[in-house]
């Protein structure tokens, strides 16, 4: 590993021990910069290095890379918004797993599995709203809730598949599975435990070190 992506990574980790602070002060004029700025970083550095390393389907990794980052931006104004730029991005990312499964001649076989993840998942809602009503009780907000967590679980998922059957990008997929358990508890934080700071805090801890990993991969790629 160079020098240049070590001191990357250092310089990311403090950034981002900052922001466990910042985004839990109630001050928005310290916590939105940070934020900012550890998103342009991951976008930053990953899109460099896909062009340099001249990764497979590039343009299509850089396009899920600008959404998380947009979502990231948005997010911090509006919690609609920002969904919206992160579940374009989760799809995006869904597509250049299976991209990058095809271009290694993965076939469909290995991993069908993924593909009944998501009905499953809406069909034991029901179950779970019945006997946990206020747990489960998302209001308004279930049908968003349910479409964003159907992308980032699929995301999430294809994640551990590229993870196992794709050892060149290792990394990557387990940065996405990350993601995904970010925003499981992201969930959690806004739903049940909305005044737990360390809840919170684990929701960033996930996502940034996911993050970084998936632009890691693409720097380390051999």
């Amino acid at each position: 590993m160079n020098p240049g992506i070590i001191a990357f990574i250092v310089v990311y980790c403090v950034v981002l021990c900052c922001y466990f602070f910042t985004e839990t002060s109630g001050n928005m004029k310290l916590r939105a910069p940070n934020k900012i700025v550890l998103a342009l970083m991951f976008f930053a550095f990953g899109t460099a290095y896909a062009v340099i390393n001249n990764i497979p389907y590039s343009s299509l990794f850089i396009v899920a890379l600008l959404l998380s980052m947009l979502g990231d931006v948005f997010l911090l104004y509006s919690f609609t918004k920002g969904g919206f730029f992160f579940a374009s991005g989760n799809i995006a990312f869904i597509a250049f797993q299976i991209s990058i499964l095809c271009f290694f001649g993965i076939g469909i076989e290995r991993y069908w599995w993924v593909f009944i993840i998501i009905p499953v998942l809406w069909s034991i809602y029901p179950l779970l709203s019945h006997f946990k009503p206020d747990l489960f009780k998302f209001g308004s907000f279930k049908g968003i809730l349910f479409f964003y967590l159907s992308t980032i679980v699929g995301s999430g998922s294809f994640g551990i598949v590229v993870a196992s059957l794709v050892p060149s990008f290792r990394l990557l997929g387990i940065g996405l599975f990350l993601f995904m358990l970010s925003d499981f508890d992201i969930v959690l934080h806004k739903f049940v435990c909305p005044k737990n700071k360390w809840v919170h805090r684990l929701n960033s801890a996930l996502y940034f070190t996911g993050m970084l990993l998936v632009a890691l991969n693409v720097a380390l790629i051999a």
